[in-house]
């Protein structure tokens, strides 16, 4: 019996994909409008290593992603690195290296390759890209206005219709004061409702209640009032002892001059959110999309005002959000936004005979001098042949050379 060989598989790593030609169309595609939206607002674009030190997120990043999501490893120097699963510490690490030299507000966005070790499903893999725009050096709610602004305006460049998404708002200063001062929890006790209120729409009612339990000491009574709070609105949550209502107030007035700005329509106050990162100190919000069959957060942020002081003792405010890729990309097919994506700007020369071939490369040449994309065959063929192959690579545009003769003066085109 003949050896078999054992060939290398041909698939990506478990939770990453391979980009085809027509996929990184795509992806090119939706890189442009995010970057084209958020340069519109002033921002400009940086970026920073993939291997940041692990101490970086043990410090910054929410436990899940230390504990359990973090690809780290010890390098050849004896160092403990991980692999970015997020862009916000590298960001913090930036920004406190330089401060003084920055001119405030700072105003800075980047599209990072990120990594996570977790299970891959609808909207979530182990590798991703994801945007994100962040604003150092501004303490009132103007730069919550700017961001959400930000936000929105991303959905409508891509054609997004209004009441296909929404923006739900919240607030940590609400969500600590409901936990602390209304339910009268300890340290041990707020840590683990916070998770589980993190987590409510990805469990059940009845699991919900369950998992409740062991956090509360008079569960009838404090549950109900948990009830009370995630089902409250903007003049409802007021009512709850305890509650700090300068968070109200500061959602109210955002709300009030976003609605003069035109976005009122998306904007929905939500208790719920809860937003798992430790580092968010102030408004916190989701983009929600309203799609029956994909109805998930698409993406979000808040305030963190805290975050470079890991670094410096100087403190800065500062408020971000991060929209994916992959979720982004589930969002537009769902609602029929991604276009024809054809090499529209690509000309294609075919050979027509060999005896042409040095002067089709001429054209070609001259073509590629005035900033036309040109594709030019290499070998001479049927020219039926020649089309459908620039057919099949999505290219609209052919131009050929019909005769030696003509060659320095006539072309052909045809779309």
């Amino acid at each position: 019996m003949e050896n078999q060989k054992n060939f290398l598989t041909t698939a990506p790593y478990k939770g990453t994909r391979d980009f085809y030609p027509e996929d990184m169309r795509l992806r090119n595609w939706m890189f442009s409008v995010m970057r084209e939206t958020v340069l519109s607002f002033g921002y400009e674009e940086y970026d920073g290593p993939i291997l940041e030190s692990f101490d970086l997120y043990k410090a910054k990043s929410g436990e899940e992603i230390v504990e359990r999501q973090l690809y780290d490893f010890i390098d050849k120097g004896e160092r403990r690195v991980a692999i970015r699963p997020e862009m916000t510490p590298t960001l913090a690490r930036m920004v406190a290296g330089n401060l003084r030299n920055l001119p405030k507000p700072v105003r800075w966005f980047s599209i990072p390759n990120l990594w996570r070790y977790e299970q891959p499903g609808k909207g979530r893999l182990r590798e991703h890209w994801q945007l994100n725009v962040d604003l150092f050096g501004v303490d009132s709610h103007r730069a919550e206005l700017e961001i959400l602004l930000i936000a929105d305006s991303i959905l409508k460049k891509f054609g997004a219709p209004i009441g296909s998404y929404q923006i739900k708002v919240s607030h940590r200063k609400l969500l600590d004061s409901f936990l602390k001062n209304s339910l009268k929890l300890n340290g041990d006790q707020v840590h683990g409702v916070s998770k589980l209120l993190d987590k409510k729409s990805k469990i059940s009612s009845e699991a919900f209640e369950t998992e409740m339990k062991p956090f509360l000491n008079n569960f009838k009574e404090q549950f109900s009032l948990i009830e009370t709070y995630l089902n409250s609105n903007l003049e409802t949550v007021s009512k709850i002892p305890g509650i700090d209502t300068n968070s109200v107030s500061f959602i109210q007035n955002l709300f009030q001059e976003l609605g003069e700005l035109g976005i009122d329509k998306q904007l929905l106050f939500d208790p719920s959110i809860i937003r798992g990162f430790d580092y968010y100190t102030g408004c916190i919000f989701e983009v929600f999309d309203t799609n029956p069959e994909n109805r998930r957060s698409l993406y979000g942020g808040g305030r963190y005002d805290n975050l470079i002081g890991l670094f410096s003792k100087e403190q800065l405010s500062g408020i971000g959000f991060g929209l994916g890729d992959v979720t982004l990309k589930n969002f537009l097919e769902g609602h029929n936004l991604i276009p024809n994506l054809s090499r529209e700007k690509t000309i294609f020369l075919p050979i027509m005979d060999e005896s042409l071939f040095v002067d089709t490369f001429k054209l070609s040449k001259e073509l590629r001098e005035n900033e036309i994309l040109t594709e030019t065959m290499l070998d001479s063929a049927k020219i039926g042949k020649q089309i459908q192959i620039a057919e099949k690579k999505v290219i609209a545009t052919y131009c050929s050379l019909e005769n030696r003769k003509s060659a320095r003066k006539r072309s052909k085109l045809k779309t």
